[in-house]
């Protein structure tokens, strides 16, 4: 008796003890929404939604500054960035390198400099502070562990993945979406157009499928459908996380990437508040942060540990600008279209 009396007794106890503890969690979380908020900024984005509004919840609660999110489609923001006579009220613009190459050309921008984004590389700013990259996503080849362990490990090149042979790829559909087609136009610019379509063509013979999402041909390779994916970090991270039967190759020869960078607007009327939300966002905790909710890119922060590949090497970018015009990217693509997608001859 003397025995269970003792186990009731610490029962009783730690019961206390978690009680006490959700009293004190809840009366901090009430607390913590009676404090006023500090501040509050607009940012318009053209990121998908789960990821703007994890962040946007994650500042208001480090920082207690408001983050109303404007979503935009690709469409929009280009037209944003692009036009003079488009409407540039709000704080933060939070797009692709493009876009914001094309708004500081534009004189839409602020310059923001300080310690932090002075820390970024030069290739991933702009030289006179209108922009910062915060993380990009590059182009690499997923393999299913089956192919790699065979043959796979000797396809690590552009070269060699478009040689004959009889393994099958997947890709993204170039007009599917811009990030998609943020490869032809780097691999343009990186080779010359008659080179880079030639390429695409040589790769066409192996190319089973053209999906419409962007995690589409990681996600066939994982599924045994598809020898070899070519498809983003970010989503090859995932699969790999989750114990997928994938490896992950950087190209030896470079490869494509996709940068996500942030801009304050000219007429922002909360600049300070503004520079001080991309520095937040530039921070090695945000970066943890994303991680660990499943956001995998590689990240502008220097202090950030850049993920190596299957064969222990670290990625090799193509030595390119971006910065592609509306008018240009339309060029391209119809060209891609004519000369490669639907050639008739092949």
């Amino acid at each position: 008796m003397k025995r269970w009396m003792a186990f009731i007794v610490l029962m009783l106890f730690v019961l206390g003890m978690m009680g006490y503890g959700i009293y004190f969690y809840r009366e901090e979380q009430i607390e913590k929404s009676k404090a006023p908020v500090r501040g509050e900024i607009t940012v318009y984005t053209d990121l998908p939604n789960n990821l703007t509004t994890l962040l946007a919840d994650k500042y208001l609660e480090d920082k207690n500054v408001k983050v109303n999110i404007m979503p935009l489609t690709e469409e929009q923001m280009e037209q944003r960035v692009s036009s003079k006579l488009v409407d540039s009220s709000g704080d933060v613009v939070i797009t692709s390198e493009d876009n914001l190459v094309i708004g500081a050309s534009k004189d839409k921008f602020a310059p923001i400099v300080n310690e932090r984004i002075d820390e970024v590389l030069d290739r991933l700013k702009d030289s006179n502070g209108y922009w910062v990259g915060l993380w990009y996503d590059p182009i690499v080849f997923v393999q299913n562990e089956s192919f790699y362990n065979k043959l796979g490990q000797h396809i690590t090149t552009w070269d060699t993945l478009q040689k004959p042979g009889n393994w099958r790829v997947v890709m993204t559909d170039f007009g599917a979406s811009q990030n998609a087609a943020n490869l032809l136009y780097n691999l343009v610019e990186y080779k010359g157009e008659p080179d880079a379509l030639a390429d695409l063509l040589a790769l066409k013979t192996h190319v089973i499928q053209h999906s419409k999402f962007l995690s589409t041909p990681v996600r066939l390779t994982a599924l045994g459908e598809s020898d070899i994916g070519i498809g983003n970090l970010s989503d090859a991270q995932q699969y790999i996380r989750h114990s997928y039967p994938v490896k992950m190759i950087y190209p030896s020869d470079g490869t494509s990437f996709y940068i996500t960078g942030a801009a304050v607007q000219k007429d922002s009327k909360h600049k300070n508040e503004s520079i001080e939300f991309i520095t937040w966002l530039l921070s090695s905790e945000t970066a943890k942060y994303m991680m660990n909710n499943n956001f995998t890119y590689i990240f502008a922060n220097p202090e950030v540990t850049e993920p190596v590949d299957a064969l222990g090497r670290s990625v090799v970018l193509w030595p390119v600008n971006g910065g592609y015009t509306v008018e240009g990217k339309e060029l391209l693509l119809n060209h891609w279209v004519s000369q490669v997608r639907f050639r008739k001859d092949q």
